[in-house]
């Protein structure tokens, strides 16, 4: 090298500079964009799916509850109704063997054949036949609700009223309202008419005045 030249310094690349844009991308690279965008897609239809499974998940658990709920109301009015009969059944029959129960302490025969039954007292027999009265109402309950033919009946019944459908409140009340006033506009035009009737009548066979 001649002495006369200096030697250059090197050249610095700028720190600022932005690197030049690469050429076109490889097959490579466009073939895991596609996968990608493919993948996108079909986690966005299973999103899609889902809510229409849990949507038609639900609509079937409403129904199945809505049955289970009438075949419940209906199994609660067979129950309540022979749970009234057996009370009800238990209450006569504890009347009736009090009534007995006394009419025959009352008796000589009875007073000397059973002395112990006839010496208690009254409120004694009322307890006593209501237990008894109980104790068969009971029996007879559990074997009519055991019994096929009677169990089928009462299941029909209780699931034809379950059908009917009963009045709300508001209706009954308009419904009452409209009983009230118009027993009250007939009792009002009968008692008018009467009196008027009355009055021509007296006109016409009394003494006219």
């Amino acid at each position: 090298m001649a002495k006369g030249q200096k030697d250059k310094p090197p050249t610095k690349v700028a720190e600022d500079e932005e690197p030049e844009e690469s050429g076109p991308s490889s097959p490579a690279e466009d073939s895991s964009l596609v996968t990608q965008s493919e993948g996108t897609g079909a986690a966005d239809a299973n999103d899609a799916e889902a809510p229409r499974a849990d949507e038609s998940n639900d609509a079937d658990e409403a129904e199945g509850e809505e049955v289970a709920a009438a075949q419940l109301g209906s199994e609660r009015y067979v129950l309540a109704g022979f749970f009234a009969a057996g009370m009800l059944l238990a209450y006569l029959l504890g009347k009736v063997v009090h009534g007995v129960w006394a009419t025959l302490a009352n008796k000589d025969w009875f007073s000397r054949a059973l002395p112990a039954l006839s010496a208690v007292g009254d409120d004694d027999k009322t307890t006593y036949g209501m237990i008894v009265g109980g104790v068969v109402a009971l029996v007879v309950v559990l074997r009519a609700f055991r019994n096929a033919e009677l169990r089928a009946w009462s299941d029909e019944v209780a699931a034809e009223l379950a059908k009917v459908k009963w009045p709300t409140k508001k209706e009954v009340t308009n419904a009452t309202f409209v009983v009230i006033a118009t027993t009250t506009v007939a009792t009002l035009y009968l008692a008018l008419l009467d009196r008027f009737w009355a009055f021509v009548t007296n006109i016409v066979y009394g003494d006219g005045s």
